[in-house]
């Protein structure tokens, strides 16, 4: 009966880590309060960005707080009855808990991005200036503006508003984009061309925004990823209070959304391309 608890319980918890985008595969549910990291499926075989904290309340329920670093996720959870029935004692303990867990998580996600940031800064200085004929570029019909190569990847740096590092993309011959462990990406982007006066163009990846740039000439930052405009489109319009802010969309579903969502964020524009169907 006892174990039959534990495992609704588990599944529980285990529902509630994928309703909230994380793998439990790989999860360590291990009720001992410590901060736990685990791969999550997208990760690197060296990287661990799943993490888990499971308690223990000692009176039949416990509590967790669990995430994912590399997307920004951070989720609690609580078995038994609901939180809202909890006693205030109950619910000062949990409170406890789960702010010491988030402190735990906070420091060592910020211990991962200084070392990823040093890290970075290091290679990018052994970095050569990219190939011009390196596979991707040429697949793209795109230049190496300002980007670098080590061995057979490009080096694209990942830097926040105030121009520093916060890591390192890498992008192979076939087109395979990595980020380098520990990079906080979160409203970080890398720009082409010269400082905005007057227009700013921000797209997804590095080969639209280079493209971008070599079309129209305006100065264009690459975000990475859709889920990254919002974020760093906030951060520009901070930077660049008073310049129109365009946010250039991927022609797919989900780039429409993430480049709409953005540009309302700033008060801004959002365009995409318009291909025929043979195009």
């Amino acid at each position: 009966m006892v174990r039959s608890k534990v495992r609704l319980m588990f599944d529980d918890l285990k529902n509630a880590m994928t309703a909230a985008g994380i793998a439990t595969d790989k999860a360590p549910f291990i009720a001992d309060g410590k901060l736990r990291r685990f791969r999550l499926p997208e990760d690197r075989p060296q990287s661990k960005n799943g993490y888990l904290t499971l308690f223990d309340n000692g009176d039949g329920t416990h509590g967790a707080s669990f995430g994912s670093w590399k997307h920004g996720i951070k989720e609690t959870w609580f078995s038994g009855k609901p939180h809202k029935e909890l006693t205030a004692d109950e619910r000062r303990e949990y409170a406890k808990r789960m702010t010491a867990a988030r402190a735990k998580q906070a420091e060592e996600q910020r211990q991962r991005h200084t070392a990823a940031a040093e890290k970075a800064g290091k290679l990018w200085q052994q970095a050569q200036p990219a190939n011009p004929e390196h596979p991707y570029l040429v697949k793209k019909q795109i230049k190496a503006h300002g980007i670098k190569q080590n061995r057979d990847s490009l080096v694209i740096p990942v830097r926040n508003s105030a121009g520093d590092f916060t890591g390192l993309q890498f992008i192979d011959a076939a087109g395979n984009k990595k980020f380098l462990s520990g990079t906080a990406v979160s409203s970080a982007y890398y720009a082409i061309g010269a400082a905005p006066v007057d227009v700013l163009l921000l797209s997804e990846g590095y080969a639209t925004s280079a493209t971008l740039y070599e079309a129209t000439g305006h100065p264009c930052a690459c975000a990475f990823f859709a889920g990254n405009l919002k974020p760093v489109a906030l951060a520009l319009r901070t930077k660049y209070p008073k310049i129109q802010i365009i946010v250039c969309a991927d022609a797919d579903p989900v780039g429409r959304a993430a480049a709409a969502e953005a540009a309302t964020a700033i008060n801004g524009a959002w365009i995409e391309p318009d291909f025929s169907e043979s195009e």
